[in-house]
């Protein structure tokens, strides 16, 4: 994905989030380091074999649906594609161009409906990112299940121990007022992020049943030693780790 990465393609997603412009934020050493958060998602498709329909909602770069489109799966991806210009036409192609379909799709739309159903979809860093009631987004996701097909929702820890360090010290957990004040309508960074009980609720709230919860770090972290030995000793319970995932069912399909 990053040979077909440019400045042009930061710039254009920085307008809604100044947190993402060039020179404040690495995509290349985020990407490197999401490894991990998509082994885990494969491990729960994994045990059912490769006959399986894959979905990625909100997959963004499309390195998540590349990946399994080269390990032999069928593999889908939606995005907003309004919400991106030119400068992304060339990145989409080439996710196109190795197989993955990609749909034109907010899920967050009322009645928004894909054209096919999957047995395995994926919302990896996307809920987070909305303001309002997550009621749609899950019934959209739900309706897009085949019978037996199991969802995996990813969102990043409100309780992670460095964000609770830094509430303690008087400093905000989330997005800092500048980078909003700064950022264009509408602000595309994150509205809301969860604790594993309010991610527990969602799912409840929801008629899904919870199969297995996932607690992980995956960004490099600090260099200074003291703050990495810090971060891990209090993120040796699961609360306290940077993300937080489940894989879920549906009872009544």
């Amino acid at each position: 994905m990053l040979e077909h990465w440019t400045p042009a393609m930061q710039a254009e997603i920085a307008r809604h989030n100044v947190g993402w412009g060039t020179g404040a934020f690495d995509f290349r050493n985020y990407l490197d380091a999401s490894a991990i958060r998509f082994y885990l998602p494969y491990l729960a498709l994994a045990d059912r074999g490769m006959d399986q329909k894959i979905c990625d909602i909100g997959s963004h770069w499309g390195v998540w649906p590349m990946t399994l489109r080269s390990l032999g799966y069928d593999v889908a991806m939606t995005e907003a594609l309004q919400f991106y210009g030119d400068s992304f036409r060339r990145l989409f192609d080439r996710i196109a161009e190795t197989g993955v379909t990609i749909y034109d799709f907010d899920p967050f739309a009322e009645g928004a409906k894909l054209p096919e159903t999957f047995d395995f979809i994926t919302v990896l860093a996307v809920l987070e990112h909305y303001p309002h009631s997550l009621k749609t987004f899950m019934r959209n996701a739900k309706v897009s299940l085949n019978r037996g097909g199991r969802l995996y929702l990813e969102v990043p820890n409100i309780a992670y121990w460095p964000k609770r360090l830094r509430l303690l010290m008087g400093r905000t957990p989330l997005v800092s007022i500048r980078d909003i004040f700064e950022s264009e309508t509408p602000f595309i960074g994150h509205h809301h992020e969860f604790t594993i009980a309010e991610l527990r609720d969602l799912a409840s709230l929801s008629d899904l049943s919870i199969l297995q919860e996932y607690f992980y770090n995956y960004s490099p972290g600090p260099k200074n030693i003291l703050k990495r030995l810090v971060r891990g000793t209090f993120s040796v319970q699961n609360e306290g780790r940077e993300v937080i995932a489940v894989l879920c069912e549906d009872p009544k399909k």
